[in-house]
Parts: C-alpha cells; structure tokens; sequence
C-alpha cells in the first residue's frame, strides 16, 4: 500500500440556429471520419516522462488553473526534483526544471510541492546526508511560475514524509523511533525554526499532515504486532513548532495510515474485510468511519486522497480486484454518499499517486515510477429531444436541449449516426439559460438518430452527450 498525501465562457452572439438540410445533404456534409461512442479524449492519461520516478510525487493548482507536479529522478550517482509546468489541458509540460540538491547530496521521500500565490511555487525537499548547520530539507522557490528557481534554502533537518500548506506556512512531518515529529516554516523561509515539535511521541511508520480552520492535523501509524494509526491536533494560534500545542484527537486500532488531506483521514483495516475507511475531522474528534466504495477484499492496491477548497473529499483507488489496476475516483460530502466511480484510466504503470484539484473538483492526479499525469474533469451534461420524433419526407422536426451547466454562448453540436459513426451536421450556440434548438428537415424516408453534443473549457470539463434520439421520416 501506498500513502500520496469554470469561470462560463461567455460570448455575445447567441440564438437558434434553424438547420434546413435534408439527411441526404447532411451526410455530404459530415466530416469524413465519425466518432465511435462517447469518447473522452481529454481524460486520457499521458505520461509526464520516460525517466524513473524514485518515490511518490506532488501536485498543486496555481491561482490560474495551472498545474506544478514534483517527482524525484536518478542523475548519476545522486538523485535531482523535477518540477514539470502544465497549462491546464495541455498534455506536455510547459517548462521542465531539475532541481539540484548542494554538497552531492540525494533525495528522499516525497518532493512536495505548493502554490501559494500567483507565479509562485515552492517545492520543499527532503535530501541527505551532510553536516550543514541548518539541515538538510530544502526549500526552493520559483517567483515565474516554475519556469526558473533560486538556489535551495536549508530549512531544517525533520524530514519530510508529507506536508500540508496552512495558511502562510508549510508544516510538515516525518516519522522514526522517537514518533513523529513536525515542523512548521512560511513560504518564504530563510532558514529553519529555532525548534521543532513531536506531535505523536509512539514510533512513527508512516506518517500524513492535514488541516482544520488553520490548523494542523498530524496523522502517523505503529506498524508492529498491533497496527494502530494516531492523530493529533494543534488549534490555529497555537505554535505548531511546539509539542506542548498538540492533543491526540484519534486512535484507531488495527487501521493502517493511508494518508490525509484537509480534514479527511484515510486508513485501511488491517483486519476482517481489509476495507479502506474515510473519516472527517470536526474540531475536536473524528466522526462514524466511512467505507469507501469497492475497496474491500485487500490485494495489491493503491491510494490517494484530495479535498478540494469546497471540501469535497474525492479518494482515487488502483486495485488489482476491480478491472485490472483501473484508476477509480469517487467523491463525497459527508462520507454517507459517494457518487458513482469515474475511471481515470489505467494505473497499472504506476506505484504511488497524488492528486491536487480546485474548488470546481477539476485536475490532476499525478501517478509515479515513471510520471504519469490522469486528468480529473468535471461532468459535463446535455439534455436533447426531437418533436415530432416521426415526419413525412420534405417536412422538418425541431430539436431542443439544454446544457448543464449552463454557458451562455457555448457550442452545441449536432450529430447523427451513419455506419457505427456519429457525424457532426450543424452546431449553434446555447442561450442565457443554457437552451438551444436546431431544425431539421427530413429529405429521405427512413429512421436516424441524433444526440446533442457540447465540448468546453479543455483541462476542466468533460464532453457532454445526449441519448441518442430516432426520428423516422415517411413517405
């Protein structure tokens, strides 16, 4: 098992577009090659880079809908961070950066990654092994949006297992015998606290870093005879270099660590159905465990866990048992409901994700060992009818619809099926309420289908198809 830690487009020219063409001339003017079903072509995985990725990887959403992803890679007898630029639905990355620990130093553990503003992007680096006085994680920042770095600033020597932005600050934790110890530095750190804390004091296996109302949740596992998982609290105001700031809030035996994200803990039993389980952080306590749809029954398996600013709390699952390694999102309010499993693809080439989305649930969910990226997009629907849904030959019917959500000015196409194909004949645009219609005039006898279909926003939404709906032309 493995731990990861639309603004509408809108346009002035809208309306009904009234499409007087008979089947016959629809067909001469329907491209040359169709589209089989209802593809998704945007959310078709892409490898980020052939090269090796040593551990698991990070990902984080600029203001702007960028995406910055970390992961480390082999360069000669020592190891280098990447840091990888994606404009949102671009498929190659904008800019490529290896960033260099000092004095020969490796890396290790987990590269993370944050955006805490416009352009700038900070990414904190666990290295080892030297004698430097300020210690060996390193903070690099980039003030051009990942396009350049300044040289690392030593922040401090706690390790870094997982990490969360918390306001200004990034706090972040690693684990050991003497348990799990925390540290808390700003973005733009010159150099480490004067002290750091140990939140959990039992050794420390694996360990995560969440928040509640600014502040932080520190979450590590006891992987002995008994497998126990912890978590501690320390309220915002509080120091959270201080062990006297934190108070255990959770423990929960026989449940292995899998990670946290804001509020939301995610474990595994280690026991009976081997279930994965979600609870949500309230202030003082952990509410009822959750279990998350179709991760029962144990077996190779992989997890990770995002909540986005609107907490919705979406869990990603790759699991030998469910279609072969296939990567499963749900979501879910409250842990009582959960939407139905979106596939993101295959998750086979990969041992570890991580996943950063915005407040509208869109994304990416980083795979690691090599880089792969998975786009999360939004649902994007359509509704479509046809009245009369039967004409006589040389007369029209009228198609209506509506999109959801609604975008004014957004391109509607319409589609009708030849040979196994749906062709494109006509497109318009939706209204202010997301409304739209095309005419149709029947100009041979027989039945054919159409549906409705709206693409927008690329790297953010998902196509939209309609049913497919028939309509028969008589003589």
């Amino acid at each position: 098992m493995h731990r990861m830690s639309r603004s509408i487009l809108t346009v002035s020219a809208t309306g009904l577009l009234c499409l007087f063409t008979g089947l016959a001339s629809a067909a001469s003017a329907a491209p040359a090659a169709g589209v089989k079903g209802d593809p998704q072509p945007e959310m078709k995985p892409f490898q980020i880079s052939s090269v090796h990725s040593m551990s698991p990887g990070s990902v984080a959403i600029e203001p702007n809908g960028d995406i910055a992803v970390t992961y480390d890679v082999f360069s000669g007898k020592t190891g280098k961070t990447t840091v990888c630029a994606l404009h949102r639905g671009a498929r190659k990355c904008s800019a490529t950066v290896n960033l260099s620990p000092p004095s020969g130093d490796d890396v290790f553990t987990v590269p993370e990654v944050f955006t805490p503003s416009a352009n700038h992007i900070v990414v904190l680096q666990n290295t080892c092994c030297d004698t430097a006085t300020n210690g060996d994680d390193l903070l690099y920042t980039s003030t051009d949006g990942g396009s350049t770095f300044s040289a690392p600033v030593r922040v401090g020597s706690v390790g870094v297992a997982a990490a969360e932005l918390i306001g200004s600050d990034i706090v972040f934790s690693a684990g050991g015998p003497g348990g799990a110890a925390v540290e808390s530095i700003p973005v733009t750190a010159t150099g480490p606290p004067s002290t750091t804390a140990v939140a959990i004091k039992k050794e420390s296996f694996d360990n995560a870093v969440g928040s509640y109302k600014g502040g932080a949740l520190i979450g590590s596992d006891f992987l002995g005879t008994d497998y126990t998982s912890y978590v501690a609290y320390a309220p915002s105001g509080k120091d959270f270099n201080s062990s006297a700031s934190y108070h255990t809030v959770g423990t929960f035996a026989h449940e292995q660590l899998i990670g946290m994200s804001g509020d939301a803990l995610l474990t595994i039993q280690t026991t009976g159905k081997q279930a994965l389980l979600l609870r949500l952080f309230n202030g003082s306590k952990f509410g009822a465990a959750h279990v998350v749809p179709s991760t029962k029954g144990g077996g190779p398996e992989v997890f990770a866990v995002d909540q986005d600013p609107n907490g919705t709390v979406h869990v990603f699952s790759s699991r030998a048992a469910v279609k072969g390694y296939e990567l499963l999102e749900v979501s879910t309010s409250t842990g009582a409901h959960w939407s139905h499993a979106t596939s993101l693809g295959s998750g086979l080439p990969s041992n570890a994700f991580a996943g950063a989305l915005d407040a509208k649930g869109t994304g990416l969910v980083l795979g690691t060992a090599p880089p792969w990226g998975h786009p999360v997009l939004a649902p994007q629907g359509v509704s479509f009818s046809l009245k009369p849904s039967t004409i006589t030959k040389g007369h029209t019917a009228t198609g209506t619809g509506k999109g959801s959500p609604a975008a004014k000015g957004r391109t509607v196409e319409l589609q009708v099926k030849k040979s196994g194909l749906w062709d494109t004949v006509a497109t318009t645009t939706e209204g202010g309420t997301g409304t739209f219609s095309f005419t149709i005039k029947g100009a041979s006898t027989g039945t054919f289908d159409y549906r409705a279909v709206v693409a927008d926003l690329p790297g953010y939404l998902q196509f939209g198809y309609s049913p497919a709906q028939p309509l028969k032309v008589i003589s």
